[in-house]
């Protein structure tokens, strides 16, 4: 696929007219995670205030369009003929990506053309207001919290007896604890588990709600920075200084006594991300110490 930028392009004076000429959709290829998809929402919401005559149109996927309905930036959701223009959004494969020179939000605004840097603002359309069935659901307190330990690569997933240290401190102070994720999830005794039962947006409007959220590097991370809710996320092989937002508390795993470091996670080692770390207990990211974490969330307190 050719990889291409907005770019404007001025109409000869003897042809000016007061109407902006609207260009040529380019068709926009959806791919990653959810928390990739909040950052091309972002990026597509720059590109459009900068340039409102350059639309684009969206290549379906079931799991995306629900995010990316209504926004304003997006002409229509279909599929492109043989010969349509597709931008390349897949940041990861860009050189200075792997030298974790430059971060992930401003390599895809790159892709767009835009001069960088630029305001990593992220942008979901419409309302997101908690829907009041699922409100009604949830037997909330004076103090809720989310929890998310989830992630689609094992490699970025603590030890599940972790989460349940955390969940037993916060439960002791008088938390409700959330527990949001995929069916495959393990539940974390003491959490009140909604694995499973909610959309993207609602996950949204979840965290929007609470207190603050405990996450991986994954979804809930970036939905926490969208809606401005305080987060404590916990990295492994992934790294804070291109993924993660200054106002968030970044506890990185120590990886100096690692000797599969650089060929964990990455553009040359796709086949990895579904697997687990062969180090097994002594897997980078279950090596975070609980009285960090604690300490971490005890300022947030």
């Amino acid at each position: 696929m050719a990889k291409i930028s907005a770019t404007k392009t001025k109409l000869p004076k003897a042809k000016e007219t007061s109407k902006k000429k609207e260009k040529e959709p380019l068709w926009v290829n959806p791919v990653g995670g959810f928390g990739d998809i909040l950052m091309l929402s972002g990026v597509l919401k720059l590109a459009y205030d900068k340039d409102p005559s350059q639309k684009y149109n969206l290549i379906r996927r079931t799991k995306y369009s629900h995010l990316l309905q209504g926004h304003p930036a997006i002409d229509k959701i279909g599929f492109p003929t043989k010969n349509d223009k597709i931008l390349d959004t897949t940041y990861w494969s860009d050189d200075v990506y792997e030298k974790g020179e430059e971060r992930a939000y401003q390599l895809l605004a790159k892709s767009f053309g835009l001069k960088t840097p630029v305001d990593e603002k992220l942008f979901v359309a419409g309302d997101l207001e908690i829907d009041p069935v699922l409100d009604k659901l949830i037997p909330w307190k004076k103090k809720n919290v989310i929890i998310s330990p989830t992630s689609d690569s094992p490699r970025k997933m603590m030890h599940p007896m972790i989460w349940h240290n955390i969940v037993e401190f916060l439960v002791q102070q008088g938390f409700l604890v959330i527990q949001v994720g995929v069916s495959r999830d393990i539940h974390i005794k003491g959490a009140y588990s909604l694995i499973n039962l909610t959309t993207p947006r609602q996950l949204i409007s979840l965290v929007k709600k609470c207190n603050f959220v405990v996450s991986s590097d994954n979804f809930i991370m970036h939905a926490a920075h969208l809606v401005e809710t305080p987060a404590v996320v916990v990295w492994g092989p992934t790294k804070a200084n291109v993924y993660g937002y200054a106002e968030q508390v970044h506890i990185q795993a120590p990886l100096d006594h690692c000797n599969l470091k650089n060929e964990c996670l990455g553009p040359k080692y796709a086949q990895n991300y579904a697997t687990m770390c062969p180090l097994g207990q002594e897997h980078c990211i279950s090596k975070i110490r609980i009285e960090d974490i604690i300490h971490h969330i005890n300022n947030l307190l």
